[in-house]
């Protein structure tokens, strides 16, 4: 019977082992994988030392960027800072001319209108002021005037004077003066370029030559031959706008007035260098040009005895002339000139 049992229970002990083969066993086996470095704390320490270097040249960059961006927002807050006051700016007159630094731009209106010229004329006025003039009478008899540009000659402090009388935004150059309602675009010292609008710009000339008249009209004979070439003071005044307005005061009457058939009997036909030059350098002189001729339409502007002369003038470039005309102002001798042109 024990025998039996024996093989009995070693069958049954058998049966019941689990299985495991060369495969399973293969697969529990855990190989560390192979870097190359070993796992020690030298190594743990250097990588988190290089992440940290890395965090702090991140945060280097991020605090470089932060600081460029802050003196950006501060050079943006002074430019707005300057462009502010510039547009604020009165710029007033000095108490003492002496000390006045030419051009000078006032500013009490600060006005920057933006003047339509598709349809419309730029209208122009221009005052010879002369040394006896009553600035008061001068200012009440043109205040009215709907126009668009005022030019002014006459001595700097009759000038100064008479642009804080008016009240209007000023460019005092040192041939003359310019009262203006739009927006400026550039000032030198003998012209000012102006924004009339969105498109269009002109630029303006002011200068004054002027002498004087002879006595009477028994001095013409010596007084033509007096008459010096003073057109190098032309050449020497430049221009960059293609539109140009040229307000002159000047020492010489105009070739186109000075004809065989005139009023004037003093007159004979003569050339002068300025009327000259500014045909030469394709300027239009307004008032000969809206009016017939100098027979009918001579447009004086001052007068000494019996010498009667257009000694002032206004010369345009690229700009269309429409109308002219001469006439009296309270409080001075000599006459203004009124003129519309189209600006193409």
């Amino acid at each position: 019977m024990k025998k039996l049992l024996i093989p009995l229970l070693v069958l049954i002990l058998l049966s019941s082992c689990a299985v495991y083969t060369v495969g399973q066993g293969k697969a529990n086996i855990h190989v560390p994988e192979v870097t190359g470095e070993p796992e020690t704390r030298y190594r743990v320490i250097m990588e988190r030392k290089e992440w940290e270097r890395l965090s702090e040249e991140e945060r280097q960059k991020a605090e470089a960027a932060a600081e460029a961006e802050r003196l950006e927002r501060e050079a943006e807050a002074e430019r707005l800072r300057d462009e502010y006051i510039r547009a604020t700016a009165v710029y007033e007159y000095p108490e003492n001319i002496e000390g006045l630094t030419l051009p000078h731009n006032y500013r009490p209106l600060r006005e920057h209108l933006s003047i339509e010229t598709e349809n419309t004329p730029l209208r122009l006025l221009f005052i010879p002021l002369e040394p006896n003039a009553d600035l008061n009478s001068v200012k009440s008899s043109i205040s009215s005037l709907p126009v668009d540009f005022t030019f002014v000659t006459g001595s700097t402090e009759q000038l100064v004077e008479f642009s804080k009388m008016m009240g209007k935004d000023t460019v005092l150059t040192e041939g003359g003066m310019v009262l203006y309602n739009t927006k400026v675009k550039t000032i030198d010292t003998d012209s000012s370029s102006f924004l009339l609008n969105d498109e269009k710009s002109i630029e303006t000339v002011i200068l004054s030559t002027y002498e004087g008249l002879p006595e009477s009209s028994n001095e013409i004979k010596d007084y033509l031959p007096y008459l010096e070439d003073k057109t190098s003071i032309l050449e020497g005044i430049t221009t960059q706008e293609d539109t140009v307005i040229f307000a002159l005061s000047s020492y010489e009457p105009s070739s186109t007035d000075w004809i065989p058939f005139t009023a004037y009997p003093y007159r004979n036909e003569h050339e002068f260098k300025t009327s000259t030059w500014f045909e030469a350098n394709s300027y239009i002189d307004i008032y000969r040009t809206t009016h017939y001729s100098a027979e009918t339409d001579p447009g004086i502007t001052r007068k000494n005895d019996d010498i009667y002369e257009r000694m002032d003038f206004i010369y345009v470039k690229n700009a269309l002339p429409l109308t002219s005309t001469t006439f009296s102002v309270a409080g001075m001798d000599s006459r203004a000139i009124y003129a519309e042109v189209l600006i193409p």
